[in-house]
């Protein structure tokens, strides 16, 4: 492919008469050859070719035999993939949730923090505080933690299980 890309780039300026591999790929994706169309179909292009009811209604038959072949190639080629889950901004993470005003604290590298002059301390669970192992030394990824509406959210605006200590 990267050949092939390459000598199209080449031959970008003159391009008479030279098919890509991707030009013929979505041809033969895209295109019925004339030679398998019915000859009513060849009568529209050309106005040329026999015409009777008989050969007509065979050809229709394979014809409508192709296309329904076609349909199934088609099927096979479609490739869904998995929607991927819109991720929604901070900011409207903080809107959605109703958040206006609220006090940021520090968190320590223990998960302690003080609010409101109580200390907390942040569930074991949250894996959003714990340390990351680095070759320097452990990293905190996260060293803040929001207090608003009676709850707590991390810097990401998910709310973070804490636990009074006094």
């Amino acid at each position: 492919m990267f050949l092939d890309s390459v000598a199209y780039y080449m031959m970008s300026g003159n391009m008479d008469g030279i098919e890509t591999n991707y030009k013929s790929i979505m041809h033969a994706k895209r295109e019925i050859p004339a030679s398998s169309c019915t000859s009513e179909i060849e009568n529209l292009l050309f106005a040329t070719g026999e015409f009777s009811d008989e050969i007509a209604v065979e050809e229709r038959a394979r014809f409508n035999d192709m296309l329904h072949r076609l349909d199934e190639r088609a099927e096979a080629y479609e490739i869904k993939k998995p929607q991927k889950q819109r991720q929604d901004s901070r900011f409207a993470k903080r809107t959605k949730l109703g958040i206006r005003n609220g006090e940021w604290c520090r968190v320590d590298t223990d998960g302690k923090f003080w609010f409101d002059g109580h200390q907390y301390i942040i569930d074991d669970q949250e894996i959003q505080y714990q340390p990351l192992p680095t070759e320097y030394g452990d990293y905190y990824a996260m060293d803040r933690i929001l207090a608003a509406n009676g709850c707590f959210y991390d810097m990401n605006y998910d709310i973070v299980n804490c636990l009074q200590m006094n």
